[in-house]
């Protein structure tokens, strides 16, 4: 869950019978980078297991997924050809079901989606463009594309390559301030983050800058995800070529460099300039990061959570929990039993592949602890992709500062059955997830 949605994250609780934690189940909607389908999941705290639900014949290779506030309509990105978008309906039944809403035409494969409350207008990105489309009223899906953005000259535009294969120099994201007033997407070639103003009225953006690396033109970052605090004054970016995550402060036209932080422990990132090639910082991959939802016992964010992959299977990536204050600035680690560190890590059990995506869920919000959190983890390497692998979606664990560590509490499929067992007899079995989000 985004901080973007924590107000309709918290009303949509407080709307809903309470089920204290002990009992309820929550809901999973994963996609893959190697199967075409859809996967519906059910997580049960209380006895640490991870069920499947439903296999959803779908339109992928799905590697991002986004939801609205209520959460019961997700938008899809595909590396389907020719490109395209999807939208699908979320059935809160007694046994929920997600069926398929629509599916639209866009220039080139996008790499992420958002939909910003009001929930009216859907933003996507990847390569060398993006595009604003309306929320069909009616349905819920998409509606008419009313812009396209250009991460391009429009003269290169023809010949710019379209395909998953832009996604790695080209735009990788989009993200919005509180406010609305003002956009950012970051783009890995040009090691820039560009940054435009919001309509609110129409939805249409208007290009402002470009902000490059704060480590010069040579530095060759790769911005690749950002997200916004919500005070909005502070954006924070994860490279993945230097595996950094970078915090600046948003100003009206710019941004500006306050720190930045190794996605990776000292001890790796030093080993960078060490004959170690299996601990060096470039056999890392920056990749995705998310604050903690604010919620009534916490309703500031006091971590944001990064992770990187490891760039071949021999390397395991890396979860890092960073202590935020009360305006969103970096922390030293609270008390630490490790010695000093910027924050607290978790290797994860693999390299993760091309995921290691996350997505936070806090206990408090169905009466469990207030620091506590459920978080998610894909993984798409070979190992755990392969017929008889294990952990495509995990569920960590952490509960706060100085009560134990990031820990894996369950996995699907299960260890010892091929996802066809754990898929039951439903048509396509999972193989590797790219990212899954929680819908309750």
């Amino acid at each position: 869950m985004d901080v973007m949605d924590v107000q309709n994250t918290l009303n949509f609780a407080s709307n809903n019978t309470f089920v204290a934690e002990s009992t309820a189940s929550h809901h999973i909607l994963s996609g893959s980078f190697r199967s075409l389908s859809l996967f519906l999941l059910a997580f049960s705290p209380s006895k640490r297991s991870l069920s499947h639900i439903q296999t959803i014949p779908a339109y992928g290779p799905h590697q991002y997924l986004a939801a609205n506030g209520r959460r019961d309509r997700i938008y899809t990105t595909s590396w389907a050809l020719p490109p395209s978008l999807s939208s699908w309906h979320v059935e809160r039944t007694e046994q929920w079901r997600v069926t398929h809403i629509n599916t639209v035409p866009i220039t080139a494969t996008s790499s992420y989606i958002t939909v910003p409350p009001p929930f009216s207008r859907i933003y996507s990105a990847g390569g060398p463009t993006g595009e604003v489309h309306l929320v069909d009223p009616s349905t819920g899906g998409f509606d008419k594309k009313i812009q396209q953005i250009l991460f391009v000259p429009e003269s290169e535009l023809a010949t710019a390559d379209k395909t998953r294969v832009a996604l790695r120099y080209g735009s990788h994201g989009i993200e919005f301030t509180p406010s609305l007033q003002l956009a950012f997407a970051p783009v890995l070639g040009s090691s820039t983050i560009e940054m435009f103003s919001h309509d609110r009225a129409t939805g249409i953006l208007t290009h402002i800058t470009s902000v490059p690396s704060p480590r010069g033109a040579d530095a060759n970052d790769g911005p690749r995800h950002v997200k916004i605090h919500p005070n909005g004054k502070v954006l924070y970016c994860v490279t993945e070529h230097s595996n950094l995550v970078d915090a600046y402060r948003i100003l009206p036209t710019s941004l500006v460099l306050i720190a930045s932080r190794s996605l990776l422990p000292q001890s790796v990132a030093d080993s960078k300039s060490t004959s170690s090639p299996s601990s060096s910082e470039h056999h890392f991959r920056g990749d995705t990061l998310l604050l903690s939802p604010s919620t009534p016992s916490n309703p500031v964010p006091r971590v944001l959570i990064t992770t990187t992959r490891g760039s071949t299977t021999d390397s395991r990536g890396w979860l890092s929990i960073f202590p935020l204050d009360t305006n969103g600035y970096f922390i030293n680690l609270p008390n630490s039993s490790q010695g000093f560190d910027e924050a607290e890590r978790f290797q994860t059990p693999t390299s993760g592949g091309k995921a290691n995506a996350i997505d936070i869920l806090p206990k408090s919000l169905y009466g469990g602890d207030e620091d506590g959190l459920w978080i998610l983890l894909t993984d798409d390497d070979d190992a755990t992709a392969s017929p008889t692998g294990s952990g495509a979606v995990r569920v960590l664990e952490w509960n706060g500062w100085k009560k134990g560590s990031v820990q894996v509490v369950a996995e699907w499929p299960q260890q010892g059955a091929s996802s066809v067992d754990n898929a039951k007899t439903e048509s396509e079995s999972i193989r590797g997830a790219s990212h899954a989000i929680w819908l309750d």
